[in-house]
């Protein structure tokens, strides 16, 4: 007989049922369409679950749910593992050719929608006739049990870019997810109390990290409508719905941290705690952000292989006094994680010294959908574990690690370059440029041109401002030496970005024109 799960180990879909029969009047979905309670919000996720299991899902089987942010969205999520599925969460505007290449590489069979002609417009757009429930059903009657979920299968399927252009399905399992949430939610204190804004892209895995702790303690997720609304235009919505936390795009966040500078204005009094990632922050913008009044950040590092957040850094602010304009450290590992910082040779490197972050523990994702031999290729064996069959990821990211053991990020493994005989580190030149007061998202990149390797930045201004790309070849020249100042500046109106906040490399516009600085035309607006 198996040992009764810690409550830290109980599926997260099984504690936001209990959470629901003990709290089922309490708010569970802010959002424009309305507001559910825990009880409605679990009825319509049973009636979900009825659906799809007369449609044979079950244990293994991937759910597409592709919607929009809201309440439906939560309604299908909570529904597929109600069933015992796996949700593949996928963007809705995603292009027909990418929406029927994940259904392929998944097999899967079954989707949620919100009624009929969602359902027809899938159809259409896939070219798969799948079988579907719809959310805006209630189980009032014969109600069903949630699914037994095991520890150890499937919890979602979500797609990450992969080199080949070919996106890689990254498979989390119900162990992980649970783990992490129980950390996650103990890390920012999170009560029944609290009013957690929902502002991920919904196809994006910070969107589960918003929502699932939220709802295992009780508390409320705050949807908003439009994720590409300014800071100061986001400002208004956190104060009418009283967000006491906020998950924060690392760009966007900074946005707000240098607006809030130069205009300054008092901020949400609800909001006690931000957390930042998806990219690499800069300790100028915390001194900012407190300067003006901001509550406590955390910046949080992982990836959809380490199941979203693997570690974690306390910004406090009496810490940066006397600290330079650096990139914010990683931090430490969250419990349950282990961080190996490793030369080629896969030994540890010494406190001080440059290495390879590899990731291992509960935090591992099961490894690429149906994907035995990628999967073999990047989660390989842990050789500093003796537990059977542990493994560890190889991020790509290069690290040293402090004597207290903070990680303290340095670039990518491939983003190290030689120029004129320095090996530069583009995260050194990103620094350098963010420094500007005029600047509020750069870039660097290495590229080749007439055969000689250059560095590029791609610099974002910050609304309503002009920045001239000779005066900032000037800042740079006064202030780093002439091997970090880039070849090239290209001034866009802003950087493109995913809807999780990655930059989107192919939209980068060719940084070699006759002109020295570029003004690219506006780019599309992001999901």
């Amino acid at each position: 007989m198996s040992a009764p799960l810690s409550p830290d180990d109980i599926p997260v879909p099984l504690r936001i049922a209990r959470q629901a029969a003990l709290t089922p009047d309490a708010t569970a979905v802010s959002a424009s369409e309305g507001e559910l309670t825990y009880r409605r919000l679990d009825r319509r996720a049973r009636a979900v679950a009825g659906e799809l299991r007369a449609a044979g899902a079950g244990p293994e089987d991937t759910v597409l749910v592709g919607m929009g942010r809201g309440a439906d969205w939560a309604v299908a999520v909570l529904g597929v593992w109600y069933a015992g599925a796996a949700p593949m969460l996928v963007d809705p505007a995603a292009p027909e050719e990418r929406l029927r290449a994940l259904l392929a590489a998944t097999g899967t069979r079954h989707a949620v929608v919100t009624g009929h002609a969602a359902a027809a417009a899938l159809h259409r757009r896939s070219g798969e006739e799948l079988f579907w429930a719809g959310t805006r059903g209630d189980a009032e009657s014969a109600v069903p049990e949630p699914a037994a979920v095991a520890p150890g299968s499937l919890a979602y399927v979500l797609f990450t870019s992969g080199s080949t252009g070919m996106p890689k399905p990254v498979a989390v399992g119900h162990a992980g997810l649970a783990r992490q949430t129980a950390v996650l939610a103990e890390r920012y204190g999170l009560t029944a109390a609290d009013r957690v804004l929902q502002f991920a892209a919904p196809a994006f895995d910070v969107a589960l990290e918003e929502a699932l702790p939220t709802w295992c303690t009780g508390g409320t997720a705050v949807f908003v409508d439009d994720n590409v609304v300014s800071p100061a235009e986001l400002e208004p919505f956190l104060t009418e719905r009283a967000v006491t936390l906020v998950n924060l795009p690392t760009p966007y966040w900074t946005q707000w941290a240098k607006d809030v500078e130069r205009r300054p204005r008092p901020l949400p009094p609800t909001l006690r705690h931000v957390v930042i990632g998806s990219d690499a922050g800069r300790t100028a913008d915390l001194i900012r952000w407190y300067a003006a009044g901001g509550p406590p950040v955390t910046s949080a590092y992982g990836l959809t292989e380490s199941t979203i957040t693997a570690t974690c850094h306390e910004a406090r602010a009496e810490a940066l006094a006397d600290t330079a304009d650096e990139v914010i450290p990683l931090g430490v590992p969250l419990p349950g994680v282990r961080a190996y910082v490793l030369d080629e040779a896969l030994a540890r490197t010494a406190d001080g010294e440059a290495g390879e972050l590899y990731l291992a523990g509960s935090c591992l994702a099961r490894g690429y959908h149906d994907r035995p031999a990628l999967t073999a290729e990047r989660f390989v064996a842990d050789p500093f574990d003796a537990g059977p069959g542990e493994r560890m990821y190889r991020t790509g990211d290069r690290v040293r690690r402090a004597p207290d053991g903070t990680l303290r990020f340095l670039g990518r493994t491939d983003d190290q370059v030689k120029i004129r005989g320095h090996r530069v580190e583009l995260k050194e030149v990103e620094t350098a440029v963010a420094a500007h007061p005029d600047v509020v998202d750069v870039v660097a990149r290495a590229v080749r041109h007439r055969g000689e390797p250059q560095v590029v930045a791609y610099v974002a201004a910050v609304p309503e401002r002009l920045l001239d790309g000779g005066e900032l070849r000037r800042h740079l020249a006064a202030r780093v030496p002439a091997h970090l100042v880039p070849a090239r500046l290209c001034v866009l109106p802003r950087l493109p970005r995913t809807p999780g906040g990655k930059l989107d490399v192919r939209a980068l516009p060719d940084p070699f024109p006759p002109e020295a600085v570029v003004v690219a035309q506006p780019l599309p607006e992001p999901v």
